[in-house]
């Protein structure tokens, strides 16, 4: 199983909005861990609109690392779910920026251990790690993930923000450019860049790309109620092209593994995302 980031080299480029994508459509078992510093969990707050447990989230597994008592099973108890059917789970971020102070280098190793365990149980891993190089940030979970994917818009400074920051962004290894570990996703491709001229402006390769759909974002975001019918979304950009980004992430990983030699493991597929 898999571990995927996903993060950003400046502003708001979409990073929130990808990852939510991505577990709605991901085909197989996935949690999803909020784990932006920047405060505010968009999940309990916007797609959820408010109707989970608001005590539940990031902030509790960072107390109990304090305490010596974070575990795997801690982990799954601050957890919500996504889709009424069980298969998509989420991890919620901060209530404010202000707890971000909580969140240390050895609690989020520790976090990324955990979260190694979860892939072996069968479960898939997506971390919205906010923008890259925050304080207090999530750099331990994008050193550890499988890919690390950067959302990037296509305008040219959004693309030379890239560039200056990718020799800065998180290694596994000095093997992590041969595998390509690390890649783009962009958002909006041809407004006004193509995949191709992002490449070769922030020297990462492309993996996928994803609609500009500002509408159906917003209505992911908490605009209406779309838990129980995210059908509703199913015919969008955003979500039509999420879908594709999808499956090009898998095969990125894929082409990871086979260079790297080590097994593809599988799983009983469960959970249709959103249709």
């Amino acid at each position: 199983m898999t571990v995927l980031a996903f993060t950003s080299a400046r502003g708001a480029p979409g990073v929130t909005t990808t990852a939510l994508v991505a577990a709605l459509t991901w085909p197989r078992p996935v949690l999803l861990v909020e784990a932006d510093v920047s405060g505010s969990s968009s999940i309990k707050a916007g797609h959820l609109r408010g109707e989970v447990d608001h005590e539940l989230g990031l902030i509790n597994l960072a107390l109990a690392h304090r305490n010596g008592a974070l575990s795997l099973s801690t982990v799954r108890g601050q957890t919500i779910a996504l889709t009424d059917d069980g298969a998509r789970l989420a991890l919620p971020g901060l209530a404010t920026r202000a707890q971000a102070a909580c969140l240390t280098d050895d609690f989020w190793t520790t976090l990324a251990t955990l979260l190694r365990s979860v892939t072996r149980h069968g479960v898939d891993v997506l971390v919205d790690g906010g923008r890259f190089g925050m304080r207090h940030g999530p750099d331990a979970l994008l050193r550890a993930a499988d890919l690390l994917a950067v959302i990037c818009g296509t305008s040219l400074d959004e693309l030379v923000a890239v560039r200056a920051t990718a020799d800065q962004l998180p290694c596994a290894g000095e093997g992590d450019t041969a595998v390509d570990r690390r890649g783009l996703v962009l958002v909006g491709e041809g407004r006004p860049h193509r995949a191709g001229e992002a490449a070769e402006a922030t020297t990462l390769p492309v993996w996928a790309t994803v609609d500009w759909d500002p509408v159906a974002a917003e209505r992911l975001g908490g605009r209406e109620r779309l838990r129980t019918s995210l059908t509703r979304l199913a015919s969008s950009r955003l979500i039509r092209s999420g879908r594709s980004a999808v499956a090009e992430l898998i095969a990125a990983d894929e082409r990871r593994r086979r260079v790297l030699g080590a097994p593809l493991e599988t799983t009983v597929l469960s959970g249709k995302g959103v249709r």
